[in-house]
């Protein structure tokens, strides 16, 4: 034990952490570069518009008009309210 090299007993650096730890970047990257590389990220304008049939206001497609929907809804809480006897 005591003739043997402690190099031969270590493994190396390269067996005790793995290569993906050692992936670090160089240099700082600078702002500027970085808003470059996020200038596109931004919204997206909406392609699905269409009109409502019922009420001709602006709607997603395949979805429920907003307009429509809550002048229904107010109107059936209006009747179960004016239906319900326990109230």
């Amino acid at each position: 034990m005591f003739g043997t090299s402690w190099s031969l007993l270590l493994p190396s650096l390269h067996d005790l952490i793995p290569p993906f730890l050692l992936a670090v970047p160089k240099k700082k990257v600078s702002h500027s570069r970085k808003a470059m590389r996020s200038a596109n990220k931004g919204l997206k304008d909406k392609q699905n518009l269409v009109h409502c049939p019922g009420c001709g206001s602006a709607k997603l497609a395949h979805h429920l008009c907003p307009r429509c929907y809550s002048s229904i809804n107010r109107a059936w809480k209006a009747m179960t309210r004016s239906d319900d006897p326990a109230s």
